[in-house]
C-alpha cells in the first residue's frame, strides 16, 4: 500500500454528486438548520443539505469566541462525490441524532452537537477521506487498519496542512479519530460509500487508548510559572488602577478628533490657506508647543517615496495642521507642502515635532518607587495611543482571567453592562458581581451566570468598556487569544514605555486562559487559612480576599471553588506528610501545639509497627500511611506564620478570644499562635518570625518613635523574638544547622 509520504497518482471521481445518490439520501433536501432545531435570522442563508458548503452563519446563539469562519461547514474540499455525500450524511446525521433513520442506529450518538462542534468534525472528516484519496482510494469499503494507522502516525507527527508541523497531543489525537471511528457507527446510513460490514478501526479499543489519552482525576493542565504571573498581574493591576483612567480619557479625545478627520485636500494653496496656516504655525511657536508628529507607518511610506531621512518635514502630520483650527478640516498634498515649505521648516526649527496625545501627562507613582512621579507618557501620536488602547484591553482580560477564573468563553461574552451594581452585605463590605454567559456544557447560546469577583476585576471591565466604547450588550474585550494579548502586554512592559513606569519586567514563558484559572486555583488553594484569595504583587505580596465565588450551585465558580478545594486537600496532605517526615527525622517542631502534634505523629508510628501486612508490607504500609495523615490533615489550617491543627474548638485562643466557641474554623485574623495550644512553628515559618523581630527592633531604635507606641510594641517583639528562639532550638536540637 501506499504511504502518505509516497501517495499514488489515480484517477478518482471529481464532480458533483450524482443525481441518484442525492435524491436518494435520507436527508435529501432537509433545511440543515430546520431539522436541527435551530433559530436563525430572518435574512441569514438557509442551507440545505443537497448544498455543498453551510452557511451557518445566520443562527442565533453563537458565543462570542465562534470565529466567522467557524460558521460555515465547507465540503467541497472533498473530491471524491462519494465521499463527499457520506461527509454530508455523516455531519447531519450528528446534528440531528433524534432523526428517525439515524434512531435506527444502534451504536449513533445520540446527543445532538453544536454547530461549532460540527465545523471541528468536518475539518477533520475532510482531512481523512482526503487522505483516504491520496492513498488511491474511491470507495470506503477498500478503506484497511493499515490505512488507519498511517493516518494516525503521520497526524501524531504533524499537525493539519497549514498549520505548521509538530507533533499532536494526545488529547488533540482524540478529536482527530473520531471520524475515523465513528464513520463505521453509521455505515447503514449512508447512500455512496461506507466501510465494508464488520470493519472497525482498531477493534476492541477506545479512542481514548487509539491517541494515548488517559484521563486525569485531576486538572492536568499546569498554571503559569510563578515568576511569570506575578509581574504580568502586577502590571496589569497597575495599568488598569493608576493608568486605565488616563488612557480612557485620552482616547475619548483621540475619537472626537477622529470625527471631523478629513480626507478632502486644499485645493489651492491661496493667500487664505498661508494667512490660516502661519496664525496656525505662530501659535505653536508662541506656546512652545511642538507641531504634531505623524506616525510611524505614514513615516515609513514617506521615506519609501521622494522623502528623505534628513527632511526636516517628513515627521510633521501636516494633515492635522489645518485641521486643528477648528473650522472646515482640510489636508495638505506633498506639492503643497512644497510650496509651504520655508513657513513649515521655520516653525520645525523653533519647536520641533511631537506626538499629538498625552502632552502635559498628569504625574503617577512609578510601580517600583511610588514615590517618584512621572509623566504616567510621554507625547504619542494616534497609532501609538491606539496601541496602547490595545495593551490597556489586554491587561484588563488579563487582570479579569487572572483573579476571577473566567473561562476564555466566559470572558468574551462579558459586555457593558456586564459590571452590576455593587451590594452591601453584612458588615458593612460590598460584593461586586459581573454577569456574562456561561457556555461550556451549555445548551446553544448558553445560560446566564454572575461571577462574584475582587473589585480590581469588575473596575477592569468596566474600564474596558470605556476604552472600546461599547455600551450596552456589545463585548468589552477584543476577539483575540489570550496568549496574544499577554504577548503584546509583555512587549509593552518590557518596553521603554514599561520601564520608564517602573514595572517589573515579564520573563518568556506561556500563558493563556487555561493557565491562568489553574494559577488562580492553586494560589487559592495555597494560601494561609484556605482562603479565597489572589496575590497581587506592587512592593510586596498582599492578599485581597473576596466573599464568594459561586454564584448558583453547580454554577461555573462553583466549579472553580471544587478545584481549589482539592488543590488545598492535596497541598495540606503534602504539608502534614513533610511534617511527619521531619519528627522521623528527629526535626521536631515547636510552639505550644508541638506536643500535641508529637504525640499524634507517635501515634501514627505505633500504629504502622504494629501492623503486619504480610507479603505486601511496602505497598500496604504506604496506603495506611497515606491514610492516617490524610485524616491529620483534615485539621490543618495554615496561617502565615504557623500551622494550625484545628483539632478541637474548644481549645482554639482565636475562638475564645472572639467569644465563638461554637465556630466550625479558626479565625485567622485573631490567630495568637505562640499561645494558642493548637497551634505549631516549623522551619518554614522561621523567616516570617525573624522578619517581624527585625521590624521591631528598627521602630525601637528610633528615637522619634512615639513612647507609648514602644512600651506597647516591646511584648510584641520579646515575643517574636521567643518564637524564633524556639524554632532555632528545636532546629539544634535535632542536629539542625
Amino acid at each position: 500500500m501506499t504511504t502518505a509520504a509516497s501517495a499514488l497518482t489515480v484517477e478518482l471521481p471529481v464532480g458533483p454528486i450524482p443525481a441518484a445518490w442525492a435524491t436518494t439520501s435520507p436527508f435529501a433536501g432537509l433545511d440543515v438548520c430546520k431539522a436541527a432545531g435551530w433559530e436563525v435570522n430572518s435574512d441569514a442563508p438557509r442551507p440545505s443539505f443537497d448544498e455543498d458548503r453551510w452557511d451557518l452563519t445566520g443562527v442565533k446563539g453563537y458565543s462570542r469566541s465562534v470565529s466567522a469562519h467557524a460558521k460555515v461547514l465547507d465540503f467541497t474540499g472533498i473530491v471524491n462525490p462519494a465521499f463527499r455525500l457520506t461527509a454530508k450524511e455523516y455531519v447531519l446525521a450528528l446534528l440531528v441524532p433524534r432523526h428517525e433513520e439515524v434512531l435506527a442506529l444502534p451504536a449513533a450518538l445520540r446527543e445532538p452537537i453544536k454547530p461549532s462542534t460540527a465545523y471541528n468534525y468536518t475539518v477533520q472528516l475532510v482531512l481523512w477521506l482526503e487522505f483516504l484519496s491520496t492513498q488511491g482510494l474511491d470507495r470506503l469499503d477498500q478503506v484497511l487498519q493499515e490505512h488507519c494507522d498511517v493516518y494516525l502516525d503521520m497526524r501524531r507527527q504533524r499537525q493539519q496542512p497549514g498549520s505548521g508541523t509538530g507533533p499532536l497531543q494526545s488529547g488533540s489525537l482524540v478529536s482527530v479519530l473520531q471520524p475515523v471511528v465513528y464513520l463505521a457507527h453509521y455505515g447503514d446510513l449512508f447512500t455512496a460509500s461506507s466501510y465494508r460490514a464488520g470493519f472497525r478501526p482498531w477493534p476492541g479499543r477506545t479512542i481514548r487508548e487509539i491517541a494515548g489519552w488517559k484521563p486525569f482525576a485531576g486538572n492536568s493542565e499546569p498554571a503559569v510559572a510563578e515568576e511569570v504571573f506575578q509581574p504580568t498581574v502586577a502590571a496589569s493591576l497597575y495599568l488598569v488602577e493608576t493608568l486605565g483612567p488616563l488612557v480612557a480619557e485620552e482616547f475619548t479625545k483621540y475619537q472626537k478628533v477622529r470625527q471631523f478627520r478629513s480626507t478632502t485636500p486644499v485645493a489651492k494653496v491661496t493667500p487664505g490657506v498661508r494667512q490660516t496656516l502661519a496664525a496656525v504655525l505662530n501659535h505653536h511657536v508662541g506656546m512652545g508647543s511642538p507641531l504634531p508628529e505623524s506616525d510611524g507607518r505614514v513615516v515609513a511610506k514617506r521615506l519609501a517615496t521622494s522623502w528623505t531621512e534628513d527632511d526636516p518635514l517628513v515627521r510633521v502630520n501636516t494633515d492635522r495642521l489645518l485641521s486643528s483650527t477648528g473650522g472646515r478640516a482640510r489636508i495638505l498634498l506633498r506639492s503643497q507642502v512644497e510650496e509651504l515649505r520655508p513657513m513649515l521648516e521655520a516653525a520645525v526649527a523653533r519647536v520641533g515635532t511631537a506626538g499629538e496625545y498625552g502632552r502635559d501627562a498628569t504625574l503617577v507613582g512609578r510601580q517600583d518607587v511610588p514615590e517618584r512621579m512621572v509623566p504616567w507618557t510621554l507625547p504619542i501620536t494616534a497609532l501609538e495611543l491606539r496601541g496602547l488602547q490595545f495593551v490597556m484591553l489586554a491587561a484588563c482580560r488579563t487582570l479579569v482571567a487572572a483573579v476571577a477564573g473566567m473561562r476564555a468563553s466566559e470572558l468574551d461574552e462579558l459586555t457593558a453592562d456586564s459590571p452590576l451594581q455593587p451590594t452591601t452585605v453584612p458588615g458593612g463590605t460590598q460584593r461586586f458581581r459581573l454577569a456574562s454567559t456561561l457556555v461550556k456544557g451549555q445548551a446553544m447560546g448558553g445560560v446566564p451566570e454572575e461571577w462574584v469577583v475582587l473589585e480590581p476585576a469588575w473596575r477592569a471591565v468596566q474600564l474596558a468598556a470605556r476604552l472600546s466604547r461599547a455600551t450596552g450588550q456589545d463585548p468589552v474585550f477584543p476577539n483575540s487569544s489570550q496568549g496574544f494579548l499577554h504577548k503584546r502586554l509583555r512587549e509593552w512592559v518590557n518596553g521603554p514605555a514599561g520601564q520608564r513606569l517602573g514595572l517589573a519586567p515579564i520573563p518568556p514563558g506561556p500563558v493563556n486562559g487555561r493557565m491562568l484559572r489553574r494559577a488562580l486555583a492553586l494560589t487559592l488553594a495555597h494560601r494561609p487559612g484556605g482562603l479565597l484569595a489572589a496575590k497581587i504583587h506592587l512592593k510586596h505580596v498582599s492578599v485581597v480576599t473576596t466573599e464568594g465565588y459561586a454564584h448558583r450551585p453547580g454554577g461555573s465558580q462553583a466549579n472553580l471553588l471544587a478545584e481549589v478545594e482539592k488543590e488545598e486537600k492535596d497541598h495540606h496532605l503534602k504539608l502534614t506528610a513533610e511534617a511527619f517526615e521531619d519528627y522521623r527525622a528527629g526535626r521536631l517542631p515547636a510552639g505550644p501545639g508541638a506536643r500535641d502534634l508529637i504525640k499524634a505523629f507517635e501515634h501514627i508510628d505505633a500504629a504502622l509497627k504494629d501492623h503486619d501486612p504480610g507479603n505486601a508490607s511496602v505497598i500496604d504500609n504506604e496506603r495506611r500511611l497515606e491514610m492516617m495523615l490524610r485524616q491529620q490533615s483534615k485539621h490543618l489550617h495554615l496561617q502565615a506564620a504557623n500551622y494550625c491543627w484545628f483539632r478541637d474548638p474548644a481549645k482554639a485562643l482565636c475562638l475564645k478570644l472572639a467569644g465563638t466557641p461554637d465556630a466550625k474554623r479558626p479565625l485567622a485574623g485573631m490567630c495568637d499562635s505562640a499561645r494558642c495550644p493548637q497551634a505549631t512553628h516549623h522551619p518554614c515559618h522561621l523567616p516570617v518570625w525573624q522578619s517581624q523581630a527585625a521590624n521591631h527592633k528598627v521602630f525601637l531604635a528610633n528615637p522619634r518613635f512615639p513612647k507609648g507606641e514602644k512600651t506597647r510594641l516591646m511584648p510584641e517583639l520579646e515575643r517574636a523574638q521567643r518564637v524564633v528562639d524556639e524554632i532555632i532550638t528545636a532546629r539544634a536540637a535535632s542536629g539542625g544547622e
